[in-house]
């Protein structure tokens, strides 16, 4: 039997390896009760690196 006839079903199509890998999601339904818009954390970082180098700057 070649190997054409084992990836194939009763039908003739081919049959497609599952997408998951063995891998479950438990948590695909959960929802944090803290939510931060992405704005807020890139401002919060580039006040961050103003700090630290005004800071460095400041103390040597």
């Amino acid at each position: 039997m070649s190997i054409d006839k084992i990836m194939l079903n009763n039908k003739g199509q081919a049959r497609m390896p599952s997408s998951f890998g063995g891998l479950v999601q438990y948590y695909a339904d959960y929802k944090s009760k803290i939510t931060v818009k992405p704005k807020v954390v890139i401002a919060l970082g580039v006040v961050l690196i103003v700090i630290v180098i005004g800071l460095r700057i400041a103390f040597g």
